[in-house]
């Protein structure tokens, strides 16, 4: 039985839009917020044990390693800060048109990557 289906199919050639870009990077962003909580918590269980817990702490968040990862988790914080509220204008009836849901994407990945810029400055 000989099945009908294409042989070259190249899956490099499609192209998300913005509003799908973005929807996903909202979901991605919540993910890593999750995982993100489990550092949060460790960070603050060893800063409170103790004086010598604290000083570690605070000596981890000189180095870049641990900088670069509260980067991150602000990052991601900020990402599903401004989706969350263009998800919410979209819940209230507005840019749900397809021209509208492109630009408030680029509009949202725009501004997500400004406030990131903002807060790694900010941390180093």
């Amino acid at each position: 039985m000989k099945k009908q289906r294409p042989v070259n199919l190249d899956l490099t050639t499609i192209k998300f839009p913005a509003a799908a870009k973005a929807s996903i990077l909202h979901r991605v962003s919540g993910v890593m917020m999750f995982f993100a909580v489990g550092i949060l918590i460790w960070a603050l269980s060893v800063s409170l044990s103790s004086a010598e817990g604290f000083a570690t702490i605070e000596s981890y968040l000189q180095g870049f390693f641990f900088k670069f990862i509260i980067w991150g988790i602000v990052s991601a914080l900020i990402y599903h800060l401004v989706g969350g509220i263009r998800h919410l204008i979209m819940d209230m009836g507005h840019l749900e048109e397809k021209g509208s849901g492109q630009t408030s994407g680029n509009v949202v990945i725009a501004l997500w990557l400004l406030l990131s810029v903002v807060a790694g400055i900010w941390l180093w």
